[in-house]
């Protein structure tokens, strides 16, 4: 065999393991942080509640129309219910737990599967327009900076995402972003049991139980020149604050604030008037435990796929050669030469 083919092997293996790191850091690892079509997760959540209390509001018990203080669960489920090629479907359910009462709410979504963002959806499919927000999840790697958007469904507004700093949790580090939105309710779902108007008289009754500043603008003067009924807009209120593992993308804590004030108009100026709803949400420690597993056990995959197995494949790449080349040069090197054996003397022609 010619000594220059072990060597031509060994070169051409080398260049097809450089193909392959670049291959396994540019495609795989990439692949490998899109949302996968079989996401279907549960996070538990816990807080108070504040609740409007309807009868007794109407009844002109102002008093206890709104009941405070009240312990909550909460239940979330986040899945794919199809993609299509970079786009997939998102189902986000929440339904909150007060006793015996339940109050869920569904919203779907179109992402982009790699920056989450919201997506134009398949056809024939209804989603909430959140395109080029983010929505249910944030993205591997996200930024450390306010480039990112939110939508939310209440105010079917997009707000900005404010990145506070860095954190820890669970063991892992994390990115920490604030998202406030203050807008005028929009979703249906939300508007529906909500009076739209309420009698004059028991907006007077109401004076005392509301804030300084709106009962300075409620003077004698302006309760008299309102309408009776009083109409009723919502003004949705809310602050999430999010830890998203800085390597997954996974939120490992949130804590979400929501509350819908009734308002209305007032010389021309809307005026808060009551809180209707009041919600305070924190992710259980035990959701917060199993967020950090799956957060570690993915990020050892992508630390695998983006920088393990290519540099490995890359040393081994690089030792090929060398071996091409310690494997040419010892079979150029000439055979030493034998000992003088006995018969070889005895044939010489000396000794004949």
């Amino acid at each position: 065999m010619s000594a220059r083919r072990p060597s031509i092997v060994l070169i051409a293996l080398a260049v097809l393991l450089v193909a392959a790191a670049a291959v396994v850091r540019l495609v795989v690892a990439p692949n490998a942080t899109k949302l996968p079509g079989d996401t279907d997760q549960t996070v538990h959540y816990a807080g108070k509640a504040t609740l409007l209390d309807g009868k007794a509001l109407l009844s002109g018990d102002t008093a206890h129309a709104l009941r405070s203080g009240i312990p909550v669960t909460a239940d979330r489920r986040v899945r794919v219910t199809c993609t299509h090629g970079d786009t997939a479907v998102i189902e986000d359910f929440l339904t909150v737990h007060a006793g015996e009462q339940s109050l869920p709410s569904s919203k779907t979504y179109a992402v982009d599967r790699t920056s989450r963002e919201g997506a134009s959806p398949p056809a024939s499919t209804s989603v909430e327009p959140s395109q080029g927000a983010l929505s249910s999840a944030f993205p591997p790697d996200a930024g450390q900076d306010d480039s990112h958007t939110y939508y939310d469904a209440t105010t079917r507004s997009i707000v900005p995402v404010q990145y506070t700093g860095t954190a820890r949790r669970e063991g892992r580090a994390v990115n920490v972003y604030e998202i406030r939105v203050s807008a005028p309710v929009k979703d249906p779902a939300v508007l529906e049991p909500l009076p739209t108007t309420l009698p004059k008289n028991l907006v007077a009754g109401l004076v005392h139980t509301l804030d300084p500043g709106t009962q300075a603008r409620l003077t004698p003067k302006a309760l008299a020149a309102l309408p009776d009924p009083v109409p009723l807009t919502y003004l949705g209120q809310s602050t999430l604050v999010a830890h998203i593992d800085q390597q997954t993308g996974i939120a490992l804590d949130q804590t979400l604030s929501r509350k819908t004030v009734a308002t209305t108009s007032v010389a021309g100026a809307p005026t808060p008037l009551m809180p209707v709803s009041a919600l305070t949400l924190k992710v259980t420690p035990g959701s917060a435990h199993d967020l950090g597993d799956k957060a570690a056990s993915a990020g050892r995959i992508l630390t695998l796929l983006t920088d393990l197995a290519p540099l490995a494949l890359l040393v081994t790449a690089a030792l090929l050669p060398l071996a091409a080349f310690l494997l040419t040069r010892r079979r150029r090197q000439p055979a030493p030469d034998g000992p003088v054996t006995d018969g070889a003397r005895s044939s010489s022609p000396r000794g004949r």
